[in-house]
């Protein structure tokens, strides 16, 4: 998750109220609090509770591994203009199919497996009401300037956030059952689909066009 895009993924709730805090009080520069978790230089000039809550993000961030999905029943002219071209391709499985299959070999470091979809909240006034902003998973949390994503995800959580462990793979899919199909982008030319069709058709995808 420390990949990602934005630097706010993964952020506990308990955080957005320290630094408010912290930030109405004067007792840290007017900056957003993706920027101080980015720049490095400021850490040893914050207070010690803004500290340790940056220290429990880096964990968390580091600790955890996603797999993101688009979860609408329609296509989205924003998320193809975002994620691909006029030569991409999107691959549209059944949500039923997607999690009976989509499983994680267990081993000893791996601490939690699940999935959810994203809860979208306003950031900037998240640290207000905190009552109404809580959600089980900070994984599954993200700013509402992310909405148009409609995010599915499935999470795995590792116990030690130090190990140097650039993924993880999921246990072999049996593809035949996952009822795959391909959507090609609304502008590909029809050559390009018609070449799409017969790869298909060559590696035993019947109708998966």
């Amino acid at each position: 998750m420390d990949q990602f895009e934005d630097p706010q993924e993964g952020i506990p709730l308990s955080a957005f109220v320290t630094y408010a805090e912290k930030l109405n009080l004067n007792l840290i520069q007017n900056m957003k609090l993706s920027e101080l978790i980015l720049d490095t230089r400021l850490f040893n000039r914050i207070p010690l509770p803004l500290q340790k809550k940056l220290n429990t993000i880096n964990a968390i961030q580091k600790s955890s591994f996603l797999t993101c999905w688009f979860a609408e029943p329609r296509e989205s002219v924003a998320m193809w203009s975002l994620y691909s071209n006029p030569d991409g391709v999107a691959v549209k499985i059944p949500f039923g199919k997607l999690t009976d299959q989509l499983q994680i070999e267990k081993t000893p470091f791996i601490s939690a497996y699940y999935g959810g979809r994203v809860l979208y909240q306003n950031f900037s006034t998240i640290y207000k009401n905190t009552s109404d902003n809580k959600t089980g998973k900070v994984a599954l949390r993200k700013d509402t300037s992310f909405q148009h994503e409609s995010e599915f995800r499935f999470v795995v959580r590792t116990k030690d956030h130090h190990q140097n462990i650039t993924g993880i793979d999921s246990l072999p899919l049996n593809l035949a059952r996952l009822n795959i199909k391909v959507v090609c982008h609304p502008k590909m030319a029809a050559w390009k689909k018609k070449n799409i069709e017969h790869l298909l058709l060559a590696a035993g995808f019947t109708n998966a066009l």
